[in-house]
């Protein structure tokens, strides 16, 4: 996808980094669709990024736990996906 990474890479904590999946996306470079599944601490939605279809993860974050939950979650995804065709999950706050 050759997204440009801006700095500073860092997730919402700012303990998390990448060099090479880009953890802040500008609004324009992506879009919501539908929702696709709804847990207690977030909403998984059908989106599009650059033009490739992609799931967007958006938390819902009413509680300290729900941060500490969803980070959680966040670093497992990216464990998990790191590959050379690695996903790219949308992390993002209203």
């Amino acid at each position: 996808m050759g997204m440009e990474i801006v700095e500073p890479n860092t997730c919402i904590r700012g303990c998390c980094s990448s060099s090479s999946i880009p953890l802040h996306l500008p609004p324009s470079s992506y879009s919501l669709l539908s929702p696709i599944a709804r847990g207690a601490e977030s909403v998984v939605y059908e989106g599009t990024l650059n033009g490739d279809k992609v799931a967007v993860k958006k938390p819902i974050l009413s509680l300290s736990q729900h941060i500490n939950d969803f980070h959680k979650q966040l670093q497992l995804l990216w464990f998990v996906s790191f590959s050379p065709k690695s996903h790219v999950f949308i992390y993002f706050k209203d």
